[in-house]
């Protein structure tokens, strides 16, 4: 099932009035399903010392506040009437208690399972059941994301990716395919991360090429994952080698990697990863860790401890061909334009390997508009590009035209010197 958020109605900028947000039926028994603890004794059979247990607590501590204790698993459960549901049904709605969410006033929230018209695709939280933002966070996993398309007099529609809150399958995560089909039933798309990647590859989908749910317009990717068995290679050979490895949260996030190969790819080698590095993921899957949890996990490992064998990852020809099978600017074709933003000062989507899949799809005959924007980080990005990127989206549905072919837009800080800016290793460090 899919989470939606929505706010007024679409097509021209007005004052916002309402978002819709797909959640759940609260009238069912609700328990803690992610974000679990460990016992000291399991912990320290999988090579967890006091040091990687002070970490985990502490981001466990951080998830807790982040998702709450209370999941419910009720209205995640395959709803009884989808069997002969059609694209449009309402399978379940409620509304959002008003004094839960931690967001921005004057709207309302709901939550429904539907099918899905601004399609909004989040980042990274989690690879587990217990971890869908929309329905367990206080603010709705808005970081200055969708807000500020509600902001601008948008509907916004917010799904989650399928196995993140439904029961029926686990989450394959970065499988952009997959993503790309929970995105389907959208005028336009907007993601972040690894929901950057989601829209992307929506954008190639014949999901949208064939008009079935009504006309696509365009494409927004703001930090977009890509090619992530070059953006491993590239880690490997070239971040954990260097003195400052640890600033970077492409370090930590790592951990969810292997999760991901092995919900695709079952029987595959990942024996490049050391013991240590694949006991923490252990760990991980142990307590169902989401986010601030299962990077913490990672804090204080040396890259000897990470990837043991670097050889062993760059001939890796499964991880090789997962990448091809899923990964956008692969030789895939677009009939929309779209615009990517791409911080320089990025940790954890590198912009080399935003500007390889830039070129790869530029040369596959698409139009894509990329702005790289000097000093900005995974997040920072998003926000200093909205004007850039809502300008964009108000063209599509005012039928602008375009030029046709790619661009390159390079962009400097006004005021380098008071910038606003923080590490993004720091959420991690900080616990």
């Amino acid at each position: 099932m899919t989470l939606f958020y929505s706010a007024s109605s679409l097509s021209f900028p007005m004052l916002p009035t309402t978002i819709f947000i797909s959640l759940a039926c609260s009238s069912l028994a609700r328990r803690s399903t992610a974000n679990l603890n460990v016992s000291t004794t399991t912990m320290t059979q999988l090579g967890c010392d006091a040091t990687c247990q002070t970490c985990f607590q502490a981001g466990l501590a951080a998830d807790v506040k982040m998702f709450g204790t209370s999941f419910d698993s009720g209205f995640y459960s395959t709803a009884s009437n989808f069997t002969g549901s059609a694209a449009g049904d309402l399978l379940n709605f409620e509304a959002i208690e008003t004094d839960t969410p931690n967001v921005i006033t004057g709207m309302t929230a709901y939550r429904f399972h539907y099918f899905p018209v601004v399609a909004y695709a989040h980042a990274t939280i989690g690879v587990f059941a217990g971890c869908p933002p929309p329905t367990t966070t206080a603010d709705l996993y808005d970081y200055h994301s969708w807000s500020l398309l509600l902001e601008n007099g948008y509907a916004v529609v917010a799904p989650d990716y399928a196995g993140l809150g439904n029961n029926a399958t686990l989450h394959k995560y970065l499988s952009l395919p997959a993503h790309a089909s929970d995105l389907y039933y959208a005028m336009m798309s907007v993601g972040h991360s690894q929901g950057g990647g989601a829209v992307w590859k929506l954008s190639e989908s014949e999901l949208v090429k064939t008009h079935g749910a009504g006309e696509y317009l365009g494409t927004v990717a703001l930090a977009p994952v890509s090619r992530i068995y070059d953006m491993t290679v590239l880690t490997a050979g070239t971040v954990l080698t260097a003195s400052k490895y640890a600033s970077y949260d492409i370090t930590y996030e790592a951990l969810w990697l292997s999760l991901a190969l092995k919900r695709v790819i079952p029987r595959i080698d990942l024996s490049f990863f050391s013991d240590t590095f694949l006991q923490r993921v252990d760990i991980a899957e142990l307590a169902q860790a989401c986010y601030y949890s299962i990077m913490s996990l990672g804090y204080g490992l040396r890259p000897s401890e990470m990837i043991r064998n670097t050889s062993a990852l760059v001939n890796n020809v499964p991880i090789q061909a997962w990448q091809n099978a899923m990964a956008p600017a692969n030789g895939g074709t677009s009939d929309t334009p779209m615009l990517i933003a791409q911080g320089l000062n990025d940790t954890v989507v590198l912009p080399q390997i935003t500007a390889r899949s830039f070129n790869a799809s530029c040369l596959s005959g698409n139009e894509v508009h990329m702005s790289v924007y000097a000093d900005m980080d995974h997040t920072g990005v998003l926000t200093a590009s909205s004007p850039e990127w809502l300008g964009f989206i108000r063209d599509r549905f005012e039928r602008k035209s375009t030029s046709d072919r790619c661009s390159v837009v390079q962009r400097a800080s006004f005021d380098r010197a008071h910038l606003v800016t923080e590490a993004e290793s720091s959420e991690d460090t900080s616990l």
